[in-house]
């Protein structure tokens, strides 16, 4: 509760705070970075006001480790890993006792192309938007449509994102030839109403898993599963999808787990798993 005489400061404004915050510490560091979503997204590209709560970033592959050092030498603290943070292990979350919440984004879900590939197209093209009176480097608008459109597909939701809904021929053009160059194709055509087309894309099952409404989590490791790339990435979704998130542990337990809790909540996971799959072949029959 803020004291007598003062005022709070809004959800909206502390936002804006922090995306100029993080710009000005990625200066001092030599840090690239563009800020992304909220924002940082062109007014001629949203269909009202949106208030986000926390500030997305996407930091160049490697500069990350410098630039997430660099948060906790300045009084950030680690939420959530990137292992942790999403399914799609692409983003941090770090808080601060003055700032919003940051989500610091190592990749994006749905380019195939890889990270670096991505950030330096996008880099490229970059602009530049003042963010609470601050210069803030951003997404071309191209990049924020994809961006918008990937995000609604992720949303559970068979909709169509507002940024594609207001851009013009000429800017939706862009948006279709970035995403070719990012191989985005799929996760664009489900944030946009199109995935129907793409049913032979390799990264189908993902995207038809994420932009549908409903689905369990057997049918997300499933859809991750297929999509994976080789047997050391469909390794590595098999690994996380066994294993306890410990965030998230912590969170519903209000306390870091212990060892004990750890163990009990794998072996319960276990159980869930094979409960989950033991029901998805009495369906199937």
């Amino acid at each position: 509760m803020a004291e007598a005489g003062t005022t709070s400061v809004p959800v909206w404004a502390h936002v804006h705070l922090t995306h100029a915050a993080l710009q000005r510490l990625a200066n001092e560091i030599d840090v690239d970075l563009l800020h992304v979503k909220g924002p940082a997204t062109d007014a001629s590209l949203r269909a009202g006001a949106h208030y986000s709560t926390d500030a997305d970033v996407l930091v160049r592959p490697s500069h990350v480790d410098r630039f997430t050092t660099a948060l906790q030498k300045t009084g950030w603290s680690l939420f959530s890993g990137f292992e942790e943070g999403s399914p799609f292990g692409h983003a941090a979350n770090y808080t601060h006792p003055s700032w919003s919440f940051a989500d610091v984004h190592r990749q994006l879900p749905g380019p195939r192309a890889t990270p670096d590939a991505v950030f330096d197209r996008l880099w490229r093209d970059r602009l530049t938007a003042e963010i609470a009176h601050y210069p803030c480097t951003v997404l071309p608008l191209a990049g924020q449509v994809l961006m918008q459109a990937m995000h609604t597909a992720r949303s559970h939701e068979d909709r169509v994102t507002h940024a594609w809904r207001l851009a013009d021929d000429a800017l939706r053009t862009h948006v279709r030839e970035l995403a070719s160059e990012l191989q985005a194709t799929t996760a664009l055509a489900a944030g946009i109403g199109e995935l129907d087309q793409h049913r032979d894309a390799p990264d189908y099952a993902l995207w038809e898993y994420w932009s549908r409404a409903g689905g369990d989590r057997l049918g997300e490791w499933s859809a991750r599963l297929r999509s994976a790339e080789g047997l050391r990435a469909r390794a590595r979704v098999t690994v996380q999808a066994l294993r306890v998130n410990r965030t998230h542990l912590a969170l519903r337990l209000g306390h870091k787990p212990s060892f004990a809790e750890l163990a009990r909540e794998q072996f319960v996971r276990f159980g869930l798993a094979l409960s989950a799959l033991r029901d998805r072949m009495r369906g199937t029959r």
